[in-house]
């Protein structure tokens, strides 16, 4: 899937250039749901299969879908696993957002895992990725600069290991976990408290001392906003089971509300 290379390298150009990359969420696994995000005009998609049900044939529909909009997918792992991680980009995926890095040895691991010899320890398979061997030889020559390395920072032991993450050469940026996060840190969803926002601060003072892309789950659109004005530019703003909850709540307290005041009065 050269053309997938073509946009993952847009992208990291993005990220290099600080500009603000908004990005959503897919747990759900009809491919649909990637062609309504990349036509909606998101940035980038992350196929959760950390918290979903998605397993290796749904990603590969999700990635199959996505490469008809402008919208660069990629796979979120269950964890730090090189094999799984192999078997991701094999489908297409043109690099990971993965969770619980939490040292600069696994931020070097998480980029090596993504590129082939000499470079890294990527196994040589790429079914998908090269085009089912139409590919092969583009393929092999573009694949090692063209892979997405952003690993999320969910930890006390991450925030305290945040310059060694940033600074490893590969990562093209970071996300912060503000749920695991904050729970790590004895604030769980305590977003304005002192603790958490003081370690956000530090997060973000290590990716402009590396010059590298500060991300982080949004919370409300007031949140995503604030991050912009700070200078974050990977932002994660909702996935699409949130999106159809949020959604669907506010339709039914609507006409909820009309059916009332419509109502004939005793």
């Amino acid at each position: 899937m050269i053309a997938e290379l073509d946009k993952s390298r847009r992208f990291k150009d993005k990220l290099r250039r600080n500009e603000v990359c908004l990005g959503a969420q897919i747990a759900l696994s009809d491919p649909v749901v990637a062609e309504l995000f990349g036509r909606a005009g998101f940035d980038w998609l992350i196929i959760d299969t950390e918290h979903s049900a998605q397993n290796l044939l749904t990603v590969r529909g999700l990635l199959q879908a996505a490469v008809a909009t402008e919208a660069v997918a990629l796979a979120r792992p269950l964890k730090l696993d090189p094999d799984e991680i192999r078997r991701f980009l094999d489908l297409g995926s043109p690099g990971v957002l993965c969770p619980f890095v939490n040292t600069g040895e696994e931020a070097k691991l998480l980029v090596n895992a993504c590129r082939y010899p000499p470079a890294g320890i990527r196994g040589w398979g790429p079914r998908r990725a090269a085009g089912y061997g139409f590919d092969t030889a583009e393929y092999a020559k573009r694949a090692n600069e063209s892979m997405i390395c952003i690993p999320i920072i969910e930890s006390k032991e991450a925030l305290g290991n945040i310059e060694q993450i940033v600074s490893v050469e590969g990562i093209d940026g970071i996300t912060v976990g503000p749920m695991d996060l904050s729970i790590s840190l004895g604030c769980f969803q305590n977003f304005d408290d002192p603790i958490y926002v003081t370690a956000i601060e530090r997060v973000r003072k290590a990716c402009k001392k590396y010059g590298k892309a500060m991300g982080t789950g949004t919370y409300s659109g007031e949140h995503a906003r604030a991050c912009v004005m700070a200078g974050d530019s990977l932002l994660l703003v909702g996935g699409d089971d949130l999106f159809l909850a949020t959604e669907a709540t506010r339709q039914i307290k609507d006409l909820r509300n009309a059916q009332a005041e419509s109502a004939p009065r005793s």
